[in-house]
């Protein structure tokens, strides 16, 4: 069977896109779990570092009367906030979708 691959923990065949083994429970973990934590480790702080420094930038340049010549930085920091939020926002997403037995997506 294609659509089949042996259980790591009890060996009996279980559907290649099921969350967890229909005989033993096990849930194998996915390598795309640590690439979310991975992902969040490093956008999290982007996201906090780009909020600082947009701060910044908006009141310097607001307080200087140069806020026509900060707008290139602004809004290369208003894109990596977005990127970052972005990418918390899809693993998030991510985390929290659970599969059935079968191995459709359930929310």
């Amino acid at each position: 069977m294609s659509g089949t691959e042996p259980c790591e923990r009890c060996g009996s065949q279980r559907p290649r896109a099921a969350a967890r083994c229909p005989d033993c429970g096990h849930e194998p973990t996915s390598r795309w779990r640590y690439v979310g934590w991975l992902a969040l480790g490093i956008a999290v702080p982007v996201l906090a570092l780009a909020t600082v420094l947009l701060g910044y930038l908006a009141l310097f340049s607001l307080q200087q009367g140069t806020i026509g010549a900060a707008g290139p930085a602004i809004a290369l920091w208003i894109g990596i906030w977005v990127g970052a939020a972005l990418t918390v926002v899809i693993v998030y997403d991510r985390s929290t979708e659970t599969r059935t037995a079968t191995g459709s997506p359930e929310r």
